[in-house]
């Protein structure tokens, strides 16, 4: 159970609703997330909020990395 100070820090945070249900926290700014592999063709990303799954397709180039995948 919250407590009021838990709920007096919360109300100036924005959060976003994934797929599950579940809610996560919206940081004020971008992070970066970066995957350090030698095979990057094994690598998918997916977007817990909308859906969306990224494969990386081997491309060095930033912008390119990733292919969406059609989804099922």
């Amino acid at each position: 159970m919250k407590n009021k100070k838990e709920d007096i820090m919360n109300k100036n945070k924005t959060f976003r609703k994934l797929i599950n249900g579940e809610e996560t926290e919206e940081l004020d700014s971008a992070v970066n997330l970066i995957i350090r592999t030698k095979c990057p063709k094994k690598w998918i990303i997916e977007d817990l909020e909308t859906g969306q799954r990224y494969r990386a397709n081997g491309s060095t180039e930033i912008g390119r990395m990733f292919t969406l995948i059609a989804p099922d």
